[in-house]
Parts: C-alpha cells; structure tokens; sequence
C-alpha cells in the first residue's frame, strides 16, 4: 500500500486563492476608474453635473436647466381678414300686435280665433259701448243745429246787405232833397231882398216884406232839415254796414261751430270706435282671451290684458345679440348664415337687414336682426310688388328698407317654414380690416377683466394689455394698449396696431408670468 501523500499534494498550490484575492482589488480600481472618467465626461457633456465644478456653477446650471420654454408665434397679415362670429339667435314674428280694449264693456262677439288669418282694418273684436253711440248721436244733433244757425247767419247778412242798399238810396234822395231846398232858399233870399228895396222907396206896405221874410226864413229851415236828412242816411248807411261785417262774423263763428261740433262727431265715433278692435296688419291671430259676454277694462285706465294678438309672419326677423367687439364690424348687408335647430341640416343664406347702432350697457351686445321671407312664390311676388309701389301698403319695417330675401328657395319642402319662437344661430362672416395683422385666439388671456397678449423680449416675458376688436373663436384681431405723455404732464391711452415683428406666446401664459426667463421654440398654426 503506498503511503498516503494527499497532505502533500493539497499543500502545495495553496498559493492560487491568495492570487485571486489580489486580483479583486485590481479589478474594483479599474472600474472606479473608468467610472470617473465616464463621469467627467458626462459631465463634461452637460448630462450630469460636475462634482468637481464649484457650487456657484452647479446652482447656476440647475437654474438653466429648469428654465421653461415656450412656443411662440409672430402676428400674421392678412390681406382680406375674414372672420366668421356665432350667436345664439331666435325668431320672431315681423310683427306682432297684442290689442287690447280701450273701452270697458261686455264683449259682444269675438269674430276671429287663433290661427285665423286676418286682413288690415278687419273687425276682430266687438265691445258692446252704449253710452258712445249716445255721443255719436248727440253730436250728429248738435252740426244739425249749428247749421241751422249758420242759416239765420246768412238771412241776416242778406238783411244787412239790402238795408246797406237802402240807405244808399236814401242818400242820394236826402242829396237831391237839399239841393231843392237850396234852390228854394236862394229864391227866397233874392225875392225877399226884392221887397226889402221896395219898401225902402216905399212902394209896397211893411207887412208883405214881413211875408216874403218868413218864407225866406222857411225856405232856410228846410234846407236846414235836408242837410240833417242827408246825415241820417249817411249814419243809416254806416249802420248798415256794421250789421253786415256783424252778421259776416256771426257766418264765420257759426262755421266754426260747425266745424267744433263736427270734431266732436269725429271724437265720440272713435270712442264708439274703442269697441271695435281691428287688425292693424295683415296677420294670423296667435292668442285670443276673451269670449262674448266678457267683461273687459279700458286698458288706458285700468290694468288690461289683451283681448287678442295677430302676428304677420309670412315675414320673419331673426334676432341675435352681438358682443361689443364685433359692432364696429357689422354693416347692413354683412353676409350672414342662419341654421335653425328645428330643422337640422337646413342653412339660409341671407344678409343683415339692419342693427342697432348702439351697445347696451347691460351686457354689452349689439342688437343684428336679419328679416326673412317665410311664404310661398306667389306670396313672395305680391309683397315684392307692394314695397316696389311704396306707400302704406308697403308692409315693412323701414321705409328704406329691401324686399326680404326668401328663407326657401322654390324647390325646398313644402313644410319648410321658420316658425316664430324658433331658436338656433346666426353666423356673421365680418372683413374690411384691410392689410391687419392677426394672431391664434389662444394667444389672448384675461386677468381681472383685461386682455392680454404675453410677448418675449431679450429672453424675457412682457404682458401687454390689449383690446380685442373682433374673434371668431380661433382667430383674433386686436389692438395694443400704450400710454402715452401729454403735453401738459399727464398721460393718455392708444391704440397701437401689432408690427409683425413680436414673438407672441400662445400658451401656459399665466403659469410663465410677466417678466420670466423663458427659452422659446417656434409654432405653426
């Protein structure tokens, strides 16, 4: 049996672990030291940070590092800026009339019920007044005795006229009665002058001078009383005349009593009036509330409901409330597109017909009604015909205003019409800014009730305030708010249009802020 030498054997590469774990250390070396160097070139990279940088430098790059960037776009022009706006709309009648009583009484027959047609002047509804037929009477009695007393006006201007006529007369009589009388006088006179030189040579006795002296004497009273006679014919004739400029002013206030009776005819037929109510239009009744044997109120004194109402609705207007921003944009005949949530799929092209050329300090809208045609062809024709003749047939709004454009064409569906009530929306599509410039709507925000734009300058955000002028949801026009130095010391704010040339942000512009370092990276849009 050989001697065991296993002891030997084993004992003598017991050196090989003891070089295994010199090898470890050597190892772990090399790859801290690749580690290092990977490290100093990351962080010469840029991709980490460098441990053998200062902290001064390393504060500074973990602030650039966080700096935010932002997309930013530049104001585009446009040659023809076309922006189309939306807003809730509603239909109305062309017209609508709520009639109500303007005399108390019992209703004696509504002559018309709802969905009737009706034509102008047509009695709808009859309110039994008897007290007015009473006043109609009377005064039909009162021009009969005012033209009667205008009668005895005019026989007494004749009376005075032919007195007139008489007393003439009578002058000329009185005249040629004194020219007798002066002729008989001065034959007296020469006579008794005869006999007074006759009785001086004593030729003839004392007592027939004494005769021939009291007829001359005679003579002279009656010329005396010619004289007087002429006077009176004279005053006659004057008398005469007065009476006849009296009874031609008692003619001229008798016919105008006549005339103040003849009002007072025409007042108690429009009372009596009052209780016939009548269409003011040619319409559809939509509402009736009373019945015969209604008691009704005068509405003009008393609180009053309507008794019934017509619309004219083979004419439409469509209404819509524009902001403030796009009333300088809007001008009768901006094109317009009206869709009607009742009948989906339908779009009517049409025009603005007319606005308000105010906003309302309420809520700051403007009022833009479009008016529509809702008949059929041979309806569309008359009315054409009537507003190319004018007058008060003519059946519009404004005098001035166009024949409205038909809601239909003449192949639509029969049961197409635009029914008072209706709700949907009108589109306006504005223009006429010329060459402007004109950014996304994103690009506008608002803080504490003012728009702003976000812009960046040398690396930096600036907030400008700014006034939109018009959007359409997805594009904006708008203006710069600057202020600017009076002469006297004070300041002012303007309008400033943008140059083109801004760097505008168009997102995250309240998270940014006003005055941050951002870094910026361009947008298509």
């Amino acid at each position: 049996m050989q001697p065991d030498s296993t002891p030997s054997d084993e004992a003598a590469p017991t050196p090989a672990p003891t070089r295994r774990k010199r090898r470890g250390p050597m190892i772990v070396g090399v790859v801290l030291a690749l580690g290092a160097a990977g490290a100093a070139a990351a962080a010469a990279a840029g991709l980490l940070p460098n441990p053998l940088a200062s902290p001064q430098r390393a504060a500074a790059e973990a602030t650039t590092d966080r700096t935010p960037t932002v997309k930013i776009v530049k104001p585009k022009r446009e040659s023809s800026v076309a922006i189309t706006v939306d807003q809730i709309a509603t239909v109305e009648p062309y017209y609508r009339a709520d009639l109500k009583a303007r005399a108390s009484g019992i209703v004696k027959s509504v002559l018309r019920d709802i969905g009737d047609k009706v034509k102008k002047g047509e009695v709808l509804v009859l309110i039994d007044v008897p007290e007015s037929e009473q006043d109609v009477a009377k005064s039909d009695a009162m021009i009969f005795q005012r033209k009667q007393e205008l009668k005895v006006s005019e026989a007494k201007l004749k009376d005075a006229k032919a007195a007139k006529d008489v007393s003439a007369a009578t002058i000329k009589q009185r005249q040629a009665d004194a020219q007798g009388a002066t002729a008989i006088r001065d034959l007296k006179k020469r006579k008794f002058a005869r006999f007074q030189g006759l009785a001086a040579t004593g030729s003839v006795v004392g007592s027939v001078v004494e005769e021939e002296e009291r007829d001359y004497l005679s003579s002279e009273a009656a010329l005396t009383s010619a004289n007087a006679n002429i006077e009176r014919a004279r005053a006659d004739y004057s008398e005469s005349e007065s009476k006849i400029e009296a009874a031609a002013a008692d003619m001229e206030l008798k016919a105008a009593q006549i005339e103040v009776a003849r009002k007072d005819l025409d007042r108690a037929k429009a009372v009596a009036d009052y209780g016939r109510i009548t269409a003011p239009f040619d319409g559809v009744v939509v509402r009736r509330t009373v019945d015969p044997g209604s008691f009704v109120q005068n509405a003009t004194t008393g609180t009053s409901e309507p008794l019934i109402s017509i619309a004219k609705v083979d004419l439409v207007t469509v209404t819509a409330k524009f902001p403030d921003s796009v009333a300088p944009s809007v001008v009768v005949d901006t094109p317009a597109l009206v869709t009607v949530d009742d009948l989906p799929g339908v779009s009517i092209a049409a025009k603005v017909t007319r606005f308000a050329p105010t906003v309302q300090n309420a809520d700051r809208t403007m009022r833009v009604e479009v008016d529509l045609f809702n008949g059929n062809e041979a309806e569309h024709q008359r009315l054409s015909e009537l507003v190319r003749l004018g007058g008060p047939d003519r059946q519009t709004k404004g005098i001035n205003d166009p024949m409205p454009m038909r809601a239909f064409s003449a192949d639509a569906a029969e049961n197409l019409r635009l029914i008072p009530g209706m709700t949907g929306t009108i589109r306006l599509t504005l223009g006429g800014f010329g060459e402007s410039f004109v950014l996304p709507n994103t690009a506008v925000y608002s803080r504490s009730g003012t728009s702003y734009i976000l812009v960046v300058q040398d690396g930096k955000t600036k907030q400008l305030p700014v006034r939109v002028q018009v959007t359409d949801g997805k594009t904006v026009r708008l203006a710069v708010l600057e202020k600017r130095r009076n002469a006297d010391g004070g300041s002012r704010e303007v309008l400033a249009e943008l140059t083109g040339r801004e760097d505008v942000v168009i997102a995250r512009q309240l998270e940014v802020g006003d005055g941050a370092a951002v870094k910026t990276g361009p947008s298509e849009w």
